[in-house]
């Protein structure tokens, strides 16, 4: 092992993206094994599963443990199955992929949810994270590791006078005018911010294009005329609100930076678990975000995922737009070979100030333990090879460890450890 592999591993990460639920939650909800699908649900329906053949109500234990194990023959090759195997082996000591063996380890996963010392113990000890981000749309996450960040997708995605309301009451508040709704999507920023919220995020990729046009305020004031005028029933369709949404948008973007909010935005590849194949990749292409990178130039654009598959105009961006930084969270499970290659040309192309190396992206903390080992492998060997050709010193690819899997975090959500 080198040198700068063994740098590496030791590192102390701040983890800039995930949606882990708090231990209470986790507790709360009772999480077994079948709790630790996420990303691997995904290749499971893909290769032919039913979506939600592993749920709760969908059987026995023993019944679903032989649905998973005729699904996971299927996709063992993928990286999001090489993430569970490692996390099952190395902090279950598991390997006995048979009906039996399942309902064994899967024991042994519910008393680790009831274990007051399996965060601390997997996320700080092993994992080596000092603070993680969580996106669980809520700010009160009573857990010293965590940070919160929020979807804002709620406020802007108006369809019904139902989700006016919801927002409203979110804010305390009741509202007749469009003026109205933004001072109550103001205090809830406001609100967010004093809990500890250190970003935005926008994530409207999933259901619509990342191009927003620049509506104005009467237009925007038209269609929410229309919502609230509409039945509780009754709702508009998606190209009817388009000019709210836009006009909501660029809100957002301003009101983030008036409170120094970080601006997270998903860009590139769609889960299937979330988006049921429901989505054109195309409208997540970060080219389509230009306008909006041009006009704010105050703004802290994160643009995650690394644009993949778009990342070669995601690079050229990245290198051109001071207020664009760059994000590998779940850029590595999606493909390894693609997160090297992008990591090869990113260190050629972008200030290694503008870099962000981990967010986990998962629902569990052993999905965050398997992606962060694969991570700090990833990124030792490519400044390996880095280093091997010339292109830059040891130290120096020391010192850009340090600022991707930490200093750069800190510095752009301003954090106090």
């Amino acid at each position: 092992m080198s040198t700068i592999h063994e740098y590496i591993n030791e590192l102390r990460v701040i983890d800039g993206h995930e949606h882990l639920a708090t231990p209470q939650i986790r507790k709360k909800e009772n999480h077994d094994f079948f709790s630790l699908m996420h990303y691997l649900d995904s290749d499971l329906v893909t290769a032919g599963m039913e979506r939600g053949a592993l749920g709760r109500n969908a059987g026995s234990d023993e019944e679903r443990a032989s649905v998973f194990l005729k699904y996971w023959q299927r996709t063992g090759n993928t990286t999001y199955a090489r993430m569970f195997r490692t996390a099952m082996r190395d902090l279950y000591g598991f390997d006995d992929w048979s009906v039996s063996g399942i309902l064994a380890v899967n024991e042994k996963v519910k008393a680790a949810t009831h274990n007051p010392d399996w965060y601390r113990e997997v996320l700080s000890e092993k994992s080596g994270i000092d603070l993680a981000f969580t996106l669980i749309q809520t700010t009160k996450l009573e857990y010293e590791l965590f940070r919160p960040i929020m979807f804002l997708d709620f406020t802007y995605k108006l369809r019904t006078r139902k989700d006016i309301h919801e927002v409203a009451r979110s804010a305390r508040t009741n509202v007749h005018t469009l003026a109205g709704y933004l001072d109550a999507v103001d205090a809830l920023l406001h609100k967010f911010k004093q809990d500890g919220m250190v970003a935005t995020k926008l994530g409207h990729a999933y259901w619509r294009t990342l191009a927003s046009g620049k509506p104005t305020f009467q237009e925007a004031e038209a269609v929410f005329n229309r919502l609230l005028g509409l039945t509780l029933e009754d709702g508009l369709s998606q190209q009817e609100t388009v000019a709210l949404q836009d006009y909501l948008i660029h809100f957002i973007i301003q009101r983030s930076i008036a409170y120094d909010l970080p601006i997270q935005i998903h860009t590139g590849h769609h889960e299937t678990s979330v988006s049921g194949n429901g989505n054109l990749i195309p409208n997540s292409d970060a080219s389509k975000l230009l306008p909006l990178l041009a006009e704010y130039t105050d703004a802290k654009f994160v643009l995650l995922h690394c644009g993949f598959p778009y990342f070669e105009p995601y690079l050229s961006i990245a290198k051109n737009y001071p207020n664009v930084y760059t994000d590998f969270t779940w850029t590595y499970i999606i493909s390894p070979t693609a997160g090297k290659q992008i990591l090869h040309q990113m260190i050629e192309m972008v200030p290694e100030t503008k870099i962000q190396g981990f967010g986990g992206d998962y629902n569990h903390i052993e999905g965050t333990y398997a992606h962060l080992k694969l991570a700090r492998k990833i990124v030792a060997d490519v400044l390996t090879e880095k280093v091997a050709e010339g292109a830059m010193t040891e130290k120096a690819a020391m010192t850009f460890a340090d600022r991707i899997f930490r200093d750069n975090l800190i510095e752009l959500y301003k954090l106090k450890l």
